[in-house]
């Protein structure tokens, strides 16, 4: 049994609509409607929830529904490490090209601070907005915005690096 409809058969059991049900995760009755028929599952601190509100175990909750079990047993690292390995890599790339523009790292930094501020409120808007409308945390939008700030507060990183190597081997050639 998938869990839309155990969620259904449980919340029929306790004689509650499915705006009763909502009230009590405070969430629209949009989504139970969408997790009852299927076409949305919920999310894990909702699994959690349910499980509390039916008096159930999350394993009886979501034992025979496949589909969740593997949403919740997918590990979370494939974004993130795309994230952070794209930042690195254009950080590198930021950091040649102010070099090679003879950008300083203090006129890097001050001309990215409030880039990176927004980004940051962005990132902070988006993750929220996300959750709110019961949609993964992690959408295209919050992956390529989390790239853009990451990238910006690692170029001055890179760039000292580059800068205390390159110091280092004209050290060692006097």
């Amino acid at each position: 049994m998938e869990i839309g409809e155990q969620i259904k058969i449980q919340r029929e059991r306790q004689h509650w609509s499915q705006q009763e049900l909502a009230d009590r995760l405070n969430i629209s009755r949009q989504s139970i409607s969408k997790w009852e028929r299927g076409t949305a599952l919920p999310s894990f601190a909702n699994v959690v929830t349910l499980s509390q509100l039916f008096q159930l175990t999350i394993d009886d909750l979501i034992r025979e529904d496949t589909h969740m079990m593997n949403r919740l047993e997918r590990p979370v690292d494939g974004p993130l490490t795309l994230i952070l390995l794209s930042s690195w890599g254009l950080a590198i790339v930021g950091a040649m090209i102010s070099l090679s523009l003879g950008i300083s790292l203090t006129t890097f930094v001050n001309a990215t601070q409030s880039l990176i501020l927004i980004g940051v409120l962005g990132l902070l808007g988006l993750v929220y907005w996300n959750q709110l409308h019961q949609r993964p945390s992690l959408s295209r939008w919050v992956i390529a915005l989390a790239i853009l700030t990451l990238t910006l507060l690692l170029v001055p990183q890179v760039d000292s690096l580059f800068m205390g190597f390159l110091d280092g081997l004209r050290e060692q050639a006097h």
